[in-house]
């Protein structure tokens, strides 16, 4: 049982590339503090997930590890953000925390990085299929300032949708504890991203609707490249690629009303990882 329970904690540090099972309850607490239905359905996403990968006899090293089911933490989490829990909304979480783990295991299979491709799959599918799940929304909550240099620490804690700027610092310092140089320099490429993007915003208005986004794709593109090994300059890029990608795919949805998740950050770190040397996965960098 406690083997279990670490598997589970695991799943939510891995979200930020954190195999730590002590570092996903402290994420998990704070989640709480922000959000506690989000916490909740984030743990029962979680528990499908485990479950799933043992039914499915997926490695154990990689289920215990937080690799097959993080996709799933973070799905059961974005639905208790978005949508009111019904008998709808625990069945269609459930079938797309399991097509998660199949897509994750599928692309360790092949070793790719999964990243959080099958969670902007399974959110993706979930909004083309709105018109006949019919989930009910939850009433909004915060957003993030970009107006300050504080708005890269919301970011942080924007990737698990906490948007208190406190309890984003906290996220950081959290995550910063097992991997403190790769972080580090993961807010300083979202810093740096930031000013840039702030400064353009000044002439070109209409980019300010992307910095939520801008703010959580290009720190995770950063951060993602550093727990990859990439020199910190590759990091840096990586995350305006992601910035840049987010602009693109924002005015392309607009219209539509459609939101991009985190496909800006797997985009730009496939295609890093992909023209660059072999990934060389790193405890910290």
């Amino acid at each position: 049982m406690i083997a279990e329970l670490r598997a589970m904690a695991a799943n939510f540090s891995q979200i930020y590339f954190v195999p730590s099972a002590g570092i996903g309850a402290l994420l998990l607490a704070v989640l709480a503090l922000a959000d506690l239905p989000a916490a909740v359905t984030g743990v029962a996403a979680s528990a499908i997930a485990s479950a799933c990968a043992i039914v499915l006899r997926l490695p154990d090293a990689l289920r215990r590890a937080g690799l097959l089911g993080y996709n799933g933490a973070l799905t059961g989490i974005a639905f208790g953000t978005l949508w009111e829990p019904d008998v709808t909304f625990a069945a269609w979480l459930a079938i797309c925390v399991g097509l998660t783990v199949l897509a994750t295991a599928l692309l360790a299979r092949y070793r790719l990085p999964a990243l959080t491709g099958p969670f902007v799959a399974a959110m993706i599918l979930t909004w083309t299929l709105q018109p006949w799940l019919e989930l009910t929304p939850r009433a909004g909550t915060p957003a993030c300032d970009a107006s300050t240099p504080a708005f890269v620490f919301c970011s942080v804690g924007q990737v698990v949708f906490i948007a208190p700027l406190a309890l984003g610092l906290l996220t950081w310092y959290v995550v910063a504890l097992f991997t403190p140089r790769a972080t580090l320099w993961a807010l300083v490429a979202s810093a740096a991203i930031w000013a840039g993007f702030s400064a353009l915003a000044t002439v070109w208005p209409s980019m300010a609707t992307q910095a939520g986004g801008v703010g959580v794709n290009a720190f995770l593109a950063a951060l993602g490249l550093g727990v990859f090994g990439r020199h910190p300059t590759v990091r840096l890029i990586g995350g305006a690629l992601a910035a840049v990608i987010c602009v693109v795919l924002g005015g392309w949805l607009e219209s539509w009303d459609w939101p991009y998740f985190t496909l800006p950050f797997n985009l730009a770190v496939w295609a890093v990882l992909g023209i660059s040397a072999k990934p060389r996965r790193a405890a910290a960098a």
